[in-house]
Parts: structure tokens; C-alpha cells; sequence
């Protein structure tokens, strides 16, 4: 009966391999703990009435503290409208050059930590994780894509984790520890 938080990554409208998944997320216990994933879903194919059903349904299996919703393109403003009128705490998040640089550099904080665990049968969400690259854009500033080849449907998993995890702030993970990112 642990408290989970929930990411919800958009299915996009270019057709690109986009396909949008869910994520759910055991937050640590106590500051400086672990994370777990212990559930992803993607719903490609699924309308958005639907997509916010399965977040829905999660809403009821867990106790969900958190929902993190990628509103950027696709369905994900349609999904969250909805969502919001059972959950009024979910928050939308629209991808920006320093919204996924945030995403990414928490994301590395805790696998650098070592506070990320999942299942090992989760082959998709390492893949997921393992397309996130960075690059630079035309006007030279940092950023972060993901593979749409593959497979790996556009990191969808990854990014799905990544919206439940900000929700512990980075340098959020401990009053006495200190952590360091870099980026090079």
C-alpha cells in the first residue's frame, strides 16, 4: 500500500513510432532511497479517452501520490484533461530544451546513485533508457531526442519514468547528502 507516482509519456501525431506509455513508480521510503519501477504500459492504438482509462485503472489498483503528464503533442493535452478530473494533482509537463534536459540529468542522478531498480524482464524500458542520446540543435544549445528505429518507439518508457521520478526535485534526495551531475 506504498504511495506510487505515475508518468504518463504521449502518444505523438507524426507517426513517426511514437506510441506513448505509462510508467509507475515506488518513490523511496525515506530520503536517499531507491526508486522502483514496478509496472509500464504502452497504449499504443488505445484513443486518448482510453490512454486516460489505463491511468485511471492504475488510480485504482495503487495509492498514487503523483501523475506527471507529457502534454507536448499528440494526445497527451486531451489525456490530461481528462485525468485531472479524477486526479486534480496531476501535472502537466510540455517538453522544452530545459524541461527534458531536467527530465534526463534526474533520471542520471539516481542510476548514478544507484537508486533505480525494475525487473529484469523489463527488456523495453532498458532499451527505452538506453535510446535517450544527447544532441545539439541547429542554434547549438543541448537537448535530448530518442531513437525512433528499432523498435524502441521513441523512448516512450523512458520518458514516462522520467515524468514520475521528477517529482523528487534534483538535489531533492537527501538533507544531509550531497549528489553531483555533470554533463559533459
Amino acid at each position: 500500500n506504498r504511495p506510487v507516482w505515475i508518468g504518463y509519456d504521449a502518444n505523438g501525431s507524426s507517426g513517426n513510432g511514437d506510441s506513448g506509455a505509462v510508467s509507475v513508480v515506488v518513490p523511496p521510503a525515506v530520503p536517499g532511497g531507491r526508486f522502483r519501477t514496478v509496472e509500464t504500459r504502452r497504449v499504443q492504438g488505445l484513443e486518448f479517452e482510453e490512454q486516460a482509462r489505463v491511468i485511471e485503472e492504475f488510480t485504482c489498483r495503487y495509492n498514487v501520490e503523483h501523475i506527471g503528464i507529457d502534454v507536448t503533442g499528440g494526445n497527451g493535452e486531451a489525456v490530461y484533461q481528462i485525468v485531472k478530473r479524477f486526479f486534480p494533482a496531476a501535472i502537466p509537463y510540455t517538453f522544452t530544451l530545459s524541461s527534458k534536459r531536467s527530465l534526463v540529468l534526474k533520471m542520471l542522478q539516481i542510476m548514478r546513485a544507484g537508486r533505480w531498480e525494475y525487473d529484469r524482464a523489463e527488456r523495453e524500458l532498458v532499451a527505452a533508457f538506453n535510446a535517450v542520446r544527447k544532441v545539439k540543435t541547429p542554434g547549438g544549445f543541448i537537448t535530448y531526442e530518442t531513437d525512433r528505429a528499432r523498435g524502441i518507439s521513441h523512448g516512450d518508457l523512458a520518458w514516462a519514468t522520467m515524468l514520475a521520478v521528477i517529482n523528487e526535485p534534483i538535489g531533492g534526495e537527501g538533507e544531509n547528502e550531497r549528489f553531483t551531475v555533470m554533463e559533459f
